[in-house]
């Protein structure tokens, strides 16, 4: 039994039979991926902010990542099936809400990347997340600040490729038997519930991004810039509004497609009214009364 437990998560006994099955028809994420794009109307979230950061200073003005970052862990949350991982053909329940995103330390071409991962409870408000968020840049940016992956690709990389290679399959190795030491995994943010790209504040569109195969994350969101499009309203009328493009990438062994829809619906909603954000203890019916929505 000590190989079925982990230090990151807690194995899912209950499973129904072909959720039981399915790691052994597709063993590897790549093979469970499954692409979902979503459009959010965010007029409401753009004035909230701009009502929001009126008499702030530009350190601390709220933004979209922000939003975001609050609502995907209250999603998590109120729908924990969505932080579920498989490993060794087992599914595990993630111990804590974390997500994972990289900290550019400038930006231009030859700027280093470094990697942060943020532990939630899931009842934050956003000045919270905009907190979590402004330190974790800081040190990432810092130069005398070396986040633990940091230390770690700086301890191997001058390593000759055959020992490299033995490392690296050896993580696996060790991981697949849930015998990876807990401390090794804790500086690896790819060990989280969700891994999340900025790409709008690059100013582009949202890529579908791959999972890793290293790792625990069964969600990688990638967020778009915002722009006006034409949408078509409650009254059937064609008008401009501000929308931001979202590309989810999952691994559809974690939970069932049923599930995850509704999940991204719960997003949607918190996004788009994030006075809702300040509400800690919504439900989620309260925020989706009624699934699958009514034609």
């Amino acid at each position: 039994m000590v190989f079925r437990k982990r230090a990151d998560g807690t194995e899912v006994t209950d499973l129904p039979g072909l959720r039981r099955v399915v790691p052994y028809v597709m063993p590897t994420r790549t093979e469970s991926i499954v692409y979902f794009s979503q459009r959010m109307e965010v007029d409401a979230l753009l004035a909230w902010l701009e009502d929001a950061n009126r008499d702030r200073a530009p350190a601390d003005r709220l933004t979209l990542f922000h939003v975001f970052l609050t609502a995907i862990a209250r999603t998590v949350r109120l729908r924990p099936e969505v932080n579920r991982f498989v490993v060794g053909r087992r599914t595990y329940q993630h111990k804590d809400i974390s997500i994972s995103f990289i900290v550019k330390k400038a930006m231009t071409d030859e700027a280093v990347e470094s990697e942060v991962r943020l532990v939630f409870t899931g009842r934050e408000s956003v000045e919270d997340v905009r907190r979590m968020v402004g330190e974790a840049v800081h040190d990432g940016r810092g130069e005398q600040h070396r986040g633990g992956d940091d230390r770690l690709i700086d301890f191997f990389v001058s390593w000759p490729r055959p020992l490299l290679n033995a490392v690296a399959g050896l993580i696996r190795f060790l991981d697949y038997h849930n015998a990876l030491p807990a401390r090794l995994a804790s500086a690896i943010p790819l060990y989280t519930s969700v891994y999340v790209v900025n790409a709008g504040s690059i100013g582009i569109d949202p890529p579908f991004h791959h999972l890793y195969e290293l790792g625990s994350a069964s969600a990688f969101v990638s967020l778009g810039r915002a722009t006006r499009q034409p949408v078509v309203d409650a009254d059937g009328q064609v008008v401009a509004r501000w929308v931001l493009d979202v590309a989810h990438t999952l691994d559809e062994r974690a939970t069932d497609g049923f599930y995850f829809a509704k999940t991204a619906e719960v997003i949607r909603r918190l996004v788009e009214e994030p006075d809702l954000l300040a509400q800690p203890d919504v439900t989620v019916d309260e925020l989706v009364p009624v699934w699958p929505p009514r034609r």
